[in-house]
Protein backbone atom coordinates (compact mmCIF):
# COMPACT_ATOMS: atom_id res chain seq x y z
CA UNK A 1 0.00 0.00 0.00
CA UNK A 2 1.40 3.17 -0.81
CA UNK A 3 2.38 5.83 2.03
CA UNK A 4 2.80 8.91 1.94
CA UNK A 5 4.21 11.77 4.23
CA UNK A 6 4.97 15.60 4.65
CA UNK A 7 8.35 16.23 6.35
CA UNK A 8 9.31 19.93 7.88
CA UNK A 9 12.55 20.98 9.82
CA UNK A 10 12.77 24.49 10.97
CA UNK A 11 15.98 22.99 13.56
CA UNK A 12 18.37 25.24 11.25
CA UNK A 13 17.05 26.01 8.06
CA UNK A 14 13.64 26.06 7.02
CA UNK A 15 12.73 22.69 4.44
CA UNK A 16 9.56 21.02 3.51
CA UNK A 17 9.57 17.96 1.30
CA UNK A 18 6.95 15.03 0.70
CA UNK A 19 8.31 11.49 1.04
CA UNK A 20 5.87 8.86 -0.91
CA UNK A 21 6.92 4.80 -1.00
CA UNK A 22 10.61 6.36 0.17
CA UNK A 23 11.17 8.88 -2.72
CA UNK A 24 11.44 12.41 -2.43
CA UNK A 25 8.24 13.72 -4.49
CA UNK A 26 8.74 16.99 -3.80
CA UNK A 27 11.49 18.89 -1.61
CA UNK A 28 12.05 23.07 -0.72
CA UNK A 29 14.17 24.91 1.33
CA UNK A 30 15.75 28.27 1.91
CA UNK A 31 19.40 28.90 2.90
CA UNK A 32 18.54 30.82 5.28
CA UNK A 33 18.17 30.59 9.07
CA UNK A 34 16.01 33.51 10.22
CA UNK A 35 13.20 33.28 7.52
CA UNK A 36 11.17 30.27 8.68
CA UNK A 37 7.85 31.70 9.51
CA UNK A 38 7.73 33.71 6.35
CA UNK A 39 8.58 30.71 3.72
CA UNK A 40 7.33 27.37 5.67
CA UNK A 41 3.66 27.95 4.49
CA UNK A 42 4.63 28.40 0.72
CA UNK A 43 6.50 25.85 0.92
CA UNK A 44 3.98 23.31 2.32
CA UNK A 45 1.56 24.29 0.00
CA UNK A 46 4.06 24.16 -3.43
CA UNK A 47 5.23 20.03 -2.43
CA UNK A 48 1.93 19.32 -1.75
CA UNK A 49 1.01 20.59 -4.89
CA UNK A 50 3.46 19.68 -7.01
CA UNK A 51 2.78 15.80 -5.38
CA UNK A 52 -0.37 15.90 -6.51
CA UNK A 53 -2.35 16.53 -3.21
CA UNK A 54 -4.79 19.22 -2.76
CA UNK A 55 -3.15 21.57 0.14
CA UNK A 56 -7.14 22.75 1.52
CA UNK A 57 -7.46 19.02 2.38
CA UNK A 58 -4.48 16.69 2.27
CA UNK A 59 -6.21 13.65 0.94
CA UNK A 60 -3.81 11.16 0.32
CA UNK A 61 -1.42 12.13 3.36
CA UNK A 62 -0.73 9.44 5.84
CA UNK A 63 1.18 11.43 8.23
CA UNK A 64 3.31 14.15 9.18
CA UNK A 65 7.43 14.06 10.36
CA UNK A 66 9.04 17.39 12.13
CA UNK A 67 11.97 17.78 13.28
CA UNK A 68 12.18 18.56 17.03
CA UNK A 69 15.54 20.05 16.86
CA UNK A 70 17.42 20.50 19.14
CA UNK A 71 17.52 24.41 17.20
CA UNK A 72 16.97 27.73 18.38
CA UNK A 73 13.81 29.07 19.83
CA UNK A 74 12.21 31.20 17.27
CA UNK A 75 13.00 28.22 14.34
CA UNK A 76 11.86 25.48 16.32
CA UNK A 77 8.97 26.84 16.96
CA UNK A 78 7.47 27.94 13.98
CA UNK A 79 7.88 24.21 12.43
CA UNK A 80 6.60 22.38 15.37
CA UNK A 81 3.27 24.72 15.27
CA UNK A 82 2.66 24.49 12.23
CA UNK A 83 2.98 20.59 11.89
CA UNK A 84 1.23 20.01 15.10
CA UNK A 85 -1.67 22.77 13.84
CA UNK A 86 -1.93 20.88 10.30
CA UNK A 87 -2.10 17.70 11.99
CA UNK A 88 -5.12 18.68 14.07
CA UNK A 89 -6.86 20.52 10.86
CA UNK A 90 -5.75 17.58 8.51
CA UNK A 91 -6.88 15.00 11.26
CA UNK A 92 -3.56 13.12 10.77
CA UNK A 93 -0.80 11.79 13.00
CA UNK A 94 2.22 13.77 13.67
CA UNK A 95 5.78 12.28 14.40
CA UNK A 96 8.77 14.09 16.33
CA UNK A 97 11.99 13.18 14.34
CA UNK A 98 15.52 14.58 16.73
CA UNK A 99 16.76 16.71 13.98
CA UNK A 100 20.70 15.51 14.35
CA UNK A 101 19.55 11.68 14.15
CA UNK A 102 17.52 13.07 10.72
CA UNK A 103 21.17 14.03 9.95
CA UNK A 104 23.06 10.75 11.06
CA UNK A 105 20.84 9.16 9.25
CA UNK A 106 21.71 10.98 6.05
CA UNK A 107 25.95 10.57 6.64
CA UNK A 108 26.10 7.14 8.25
CA UNK A 109 26.61 5.65 4.31
CA UNK A 110 29.67 7.86 4.19
CA UNK A 111 30.67 7.14 8.17
CA UNK A 112 30.57 3.71 7.45
CA UNK A 113 32.76 4.23 4.06
CA UNK A 114 35.93 6.02 5.80
CA UNK A 115 35.57 3.43 8.90
CA UNK A 116 34.24 5.84 11.34
CA UNK A 117 33.03 2.96 13.80
CA UNK A 118 31.77 6.05 15.68
CA UNK A 119 30.98 9.67 14.80
CA UNK A 120 29.43 13.21 15.97
CA UNK A 121 26.80 15.61 14.15
CA UNK A 122 27.43 18.98 15.12
CA UNK A 123 25.22 22.17 14.05
CA UNK A 124 25.27 25.41 14.83
CA UNK A 125 23.77 26.47 18.36
CA UNK A 126 25.25 30.39 18.04
CA UNK A 127 26.68 32.10 20.79
CA UNK A 128 29.66 29.88 20.40
CA UNK A 129 28.51 27.09 20.48
CA UNK A 130 27.14 23.81 18.77
CA UNK A 131 24.29 21.68 19.04
CA UNK A 132 25.77 17.73 18.91
CA UNK A 133 25.15 14.35 19.33
CA UNK A 134 27.08 10.66 19.62
CA UNK A 135 26.74 7.75 17.17
CA UNK A 136 27.29 4.67 16.84
CA UNK A 137 27.81 2.99 13.34
CA UNK A 138 26.30 -0.46 12.93
CA UNK A 139 26.70 -1.07 8.99
CA UNK A 140 25.76 2.20 7.89
CA UNK A 141 22.86 2.17 10.34
CA UNK A 142 23.42 5.22 13.22
CA UNK A 143 22.85 4.68 16.31
CA UNK A 144 22.76 7.52 19.02
CA UNK A 145 25.18 6.87 21.97
CA UNK A 146 24.59 10.24 23.68
CA UNK A 147 23.25 13.61 23.16
CA UNK A 148 21.93 15.82 22.54
CA UNK A 149 24.13 18.33 24.16
CA UNK A 150 24.79 21.60 23.35
CA UNK A 151 28.76 23.47 24.13
CA UNK A 152 31.73 25.06 23.10
CA UNK A 153 32.92 23.15 20.50
CA UNK A 154 36.18 22.10 22.31
CA UNK A 155 33.84 20.38 24.62
CA UNK A 156 32.78 17.64 22.11
CA UNK A 157 33.97 14.54 21.87
CA UNK A 158 37.16 13.97 19.98
CA UNK A 159 35.72 12.00 16.36
CA UNK A 160 34.78 12.61 13.20
CA UNK A 161 32.23 15.35 12.75
CA UNK A 162 29.46 15.54 10.66
CA UNK A 163 27.46 18.84 10.28
CA UNK A 164 27.73 22.67 9.67
CA UNK A 165 29.19 22.87 13.53
CA UNK A 166 32.49 21.49 11.95
CA UNK A 167 32.48 24.05 9.35
CA UNK A 168 32.36 26.80 11.85
CA UNK A 169 34.93 25.65 14.22
CA UNK A 170 37.32 23.70 11.89
CA UNK A 171 40.59 24.32 14.38
CA UNK A 172 38.39 22.23 17.18
CA UNK A 173 36.27 19.74 15.28
CA UNK A 174 37.45 17.28 12.67
CA UNK A 175 34.93 17.79 9.77
CA UNK A 176 34.88 15.63 7.67
CA UNK A 177 35.07 16.94 4.03
CA UNK A 178 31.87 17.54 2.05
CA UNK A 179 29.96 17.78 5.02
CA UNK A 180 31.41 20.57 6.77
CA UNK A 181 28.43 22.49 5.90
CA UNK A 182 25.58 19.77 6.56
CA UNK A 183 21.85 20.98 7.96
CA UNK A 184 19.32 18.85 8.78
CA UNK A 185 16.47 19.06 6.01
CA UNK A 186 12.97 17.63 5.65
CA UNK A 187 14.07 14.90 3.11
CA UNK A 188 16.01 13.67 5.95
CA UNK A 189 13.57 14.02 8.41
CA UNK A 190 11.11 11.86 6.03
CA UNK A 191 14.04 8.90 5.16
CA UNK A 192 14.54 8.49 9.09
CA UNK A 193 10.94 9.37 9.89
CA UNK A 194 9.29 6.74 7.98
CA UNK A 195 11.83 3.73 8.67
CA UNK A 196 11.61 4.59 12.71
CA UNK A 197 8.28 4.08 12.06
CA UNK A 198 8.51 0.76 10.33
CA UNK A 199 11.21 -0.38 13.31
CA UNK A 200 8.41 0.65 16.13
CA UNK A 201 11.34 3.03 17.65
CA UNK A 202 13.12 6.46 17.13
CA UNK A 203 10.30 8.87 16.74
CA UNK A 204 10.26 11.83 19.50
CA UNK A 205 7.06 13.47 21.18
CA UNK A 206 6.44 16.60 19.00
CA UNK A 207 7.90 18.94 21.62
CA UNK A 208 10.69 21.53 20.80
CA UNK A 209 14.41 20.33 22.01
CA UNK A 210 15.86 23.43 22.91
CA UNK A 211 18.43 22.24 25.54
CA UNK A 212 19.21 25.89 26.61
CA UNK A 213 17.87 26.59 30.07
CA UNK A 214 18.20 23.30 31.12
CA UNK A 215 21.28 20.90 32.59
CA UNK A 216 22.17 19.52 29.04
CA UNK A 217 25.55 19.40 28.91
CA UNK A 218 27.72 16.20 29.63
CA UNK A 219 30.38 16.57 32.42
CA UNK A 220 33.39 16.43 31.07
CA UNK A 221 34.84 13.53 32.87
CA UNK A 222 31.98 11.17 31.23
CA UNK A 223 32.23 12.02 27.94
CA UNK A 224 33.80 8.77 26.08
Amino acid sequence: MSQTYLALDTSATASAAVLRDDDVAAHRSTGSQRNHSEVLAGFITEVLTESGIDPSTAKGLDGIFVGVGPGPFTGLRAGIITAQTLAHTWKLPVYGVLSLDSLAHRVAAEAFRIGAQEFVVATDARRKEVYWAHYDNIGGQPQRLYGPFVNAAHEVTELPVFGAGAGLYPEELFGITGFTDAVPDATDIAAYGTVALRRGRGLQPVEPQYLRGHDAKIPKQLRP
